[in-house]
């Protein structure tokens, strides 16, 4: 009977000790989270500051190429001006207009001669 008694005590010994050491784990585990998180944070802040410095530094070296304005301007600057969007917009229908004029005179001409109207 001494012994039945025994085990019992054992196995909850053994069972405060192994919570024991889950505890320590995760308080472990949480401990060198931060740490990373830190650290990442601290290298984000820092690649920030190297990426600010560089857009300081770019408006010094102008790169004028024409493949470089119409990628950042688009075409011709039409993209980032509202007065020559306006304007490119009033062309382009202007061109539209004249085209369908042309082409419809051509196809009545077109008719005419073929008999049908």
């Amino acid at each position: 009977m001494k012994e039945s008694k025994q085990i019992p005590e054992e196995n909850n010994s053994l069972e405060s000790s192994s919570e024991i050491n889950k505890e320590s784990n995760k308080e472990e585990n949480v401990k060198a989270f931060t740490e990373f998180l830190e650290k990442a944070s601290n290298q984000g802040i820092d690649e920030e500051k190297a990426n600010s410095d560089l857009k300081e530094k770019a408006p010094e070296i102008k790169d004028n190429s024409i493949f470089k304005r119409i990628l950042n301007d688009g075409f011709d600057g039409i993209s980032s001006n509202p007065n020559y969007k306006m304007l490119a917009l009033l062309i382009i229908l202007l061109i539209n207009l004249s085209l369908f004029f042309v082409i419809g005179n051509v196809g009545k001409a077109f008719l005419r001669n073929a008999g049908i109207m």
